[in-house]
């Protein structure tokens, strides 16, 4: 397998990932109610891990890719809808990452206030996932030939 196509994948594997960790979330924000805060703690850390890494490759090679093709094959448009998608994810990021720092030890007291942001959370990290794979995916994989 080649490297960018290694890389795709990989990404696409971690959205594979957050998707089954927001389903393995989903009684709570269906009930509205957490039986087991420890568990669920461990699996909002598990999130965090993946969403880390998975942004860091985003930033460092995977935009980067993108704009040096756009660049190459004088693609001017897609460069300024970069710009936006980077922009755009920068605002996601803080968000997701405040909520990751608000929870990070401690929910207790604070379930009904925590499970409404999850849903927030789950709700723009599902949507950028969309996005992602329904564009930026697919250009990425043209222009390496994937």
């Amino acid at each position: 397998m080649k490297e960018k196509e290694q890389f795709i994948w990989g990404l696409e594997k971690e959205h594979a990932g957050i998707v089954k960790i927001f389903s393995s979330l989903e009684q709570i924000l269906k009930k509205g109610e957490i039986d087991d805060a420890a568990d669920t703690l461990k699996t909002i850390s598990k999130l965090k891990d993946i969403l880390i890494n998975h942004l860091n490759n985003e930033d460092k090679i995977f935009y980067s890719d993108m704009r040096k093709k756009a660049i190459e094959l004088s693609q001017d448009a897609l460069l300024h809808a970069l710009d936006i998608f980077i922009d755009d994810m920068n605002k996601i990021s803080k968000k997701v990452f405040e909520f990751f720092s608000k929870y990070e030890n401690d929910i207790s007291g604070r379930e009904k206030e925590f499970i409404q942001d999850l849903a927030e959370v789950k709700d723009v990290l599902i949507k950028r996932i969309n996005s992602e794979e329904k564009t930026l995916y697919h250009i990425y994989k043209a222009y390496y030939n994937i």
